[in-house]
């Protein structure tokens, strides 16, 4: 383990890419659960929408608007989302696949 260390202290080009890997992962990770939160918000919005109303499609600026998330945010996570899909008439509206 000290070889290593020795190693990145004393090679600067090493110890950026180990650093530049670091943040990458935890960029990744971040933006991740940034997006399943997201895309969990979206799901129930659906889900609720779908037993509390005659809605079986709901438009991207509904679910936009009450998860308070942008269009195109909206448009991404849920062409993402395995159990969402679009409907086939009107591009801009959302189902949960059954």
């Amino acid at each position: 383990m000290s070889t290593i260390l020795d190693f990145l202290s004393n090679n600067a080009l090493a110890s950026t890419l180990v650093a530049a890997a670091i943040l990458a992962v935890l960029g990744w990770v971040w933006r991740s659960g940034r997006d399943r939160r997201d895309s969990d918000a979206i799901y129930t919005f659906l889900a609720d929408s779908k037993t509390a109303t005659d809605f079986s499609f709901r438009s991207t600026e509904a679910i936009a608007s009450r998860t308070k998330l942008t269009a195109e945010r909206v448009e991404v996570l849920c062409a993402r989302h395995p159990k969402i899909r679009r409907n086939q008439k009107e591009k801009e509206s959302w189902t949960l696949v059954d």
